[in-house]
């Protein structure tokens, strides 16, 4: 073999090399794109419609399993969290969930999950709060109606809150301003729920997607509501 052809053979030799190594390099570059699991909890159970994105098998995300798109009627429920640091440095949280019957399931971006509501909690905190006014002191109670029959569309949430405070300092009757301090507590808590159940009461249409639009006139509409159960 001459000299010339064992120096080719060489040099083809060193490229195939390098070719491998690069290769490699790809492939572990490949592989270092996964995300970086910072923190993996377990959370409550709660039914939600995934709108968009994909369900990756677990929460390094580095293989997808399924497309959100292609189960828009899906109930999942959530099991896990994790916060994960992705490949390009931002943060994101992520939400282990399941279809009904554990087929579909994986790591969804929880921004892309719409929760579903189940409205027993709320019906029932409805009840409370008009048996709450209903048992206020004759008096005190016509002053309750009275305010709730000034609330309008500029009227959110809060300020509903901070004007039964206010008118409840004007009470003499302790289990009176109680009251008020427990109907404050469940408005605080879960009025915009409690809200969109009237909402969809009074459209005689239950809305399950949590949903608030035009949230000043709903808070109207929902004392409203109030009012007109009220004796």
């Amino acid at each position: 073999m001459d000299k010339k052809r064992i120096i080719r053979n060489i040099v083809l030799f060193f490229s195939v090399l390098v070719g491998v190594g690069g290769l490699l390099t790809v492939s572990a570059n490949a592989k270092s794109k996964g995300a970086t699991v910072l923190r993996n909890t377990k959370i409550s159970k709660t039914s939600n419609r995934a709108v968009s994105g994909y369900i990756y098998t677990s929460a390094k995300l580095t293989k997808k399993a399924h497309n959100a798109d292609n189960y828009p009627r899906t109930t999942f429920y959530t099991y896990r969290s994790a916060t994960v640091r992705k490949a390009n440095g931002n943060k994101a949280v992520y939400y282990y969930v399941k279809n009904g019957n554990g087929k579909v399931k994986g790591w969804i971006w929880r921004g892309n999950l719409v929760q579903l509501l189940n409205f027993t909690k709320q019906r029932a905190e409805l009840r409370r709060i008009i048996s709450l006014i209903n048992s206020i002191s004759t008096k005190n109670r016509q002053n309750v109606i009275k305010l709730l029959e000034t609330i309008n569309s500029h009227d959110s949430i809060a300020s509903v809150i901070s004007k039964l405070n206010t008118l409840s300092k004007t009470f003499n009757n302790s289990s009176d301003v109680k009251k008020i301090q427990e109907i404050n507590k469940i408005l605080l808590e879960d009025g915009k729920q409690i809200i969109q159940l009237t909402q969809s009461l009074i459209n005689k249409s239950y809305t399950t997607i949590q949903s608030i639009h035009q949230v000043t006139q709903q808070v109207v509409n929902f004392v409203n509501f109030i009012l007109n159960l009220l004796p």
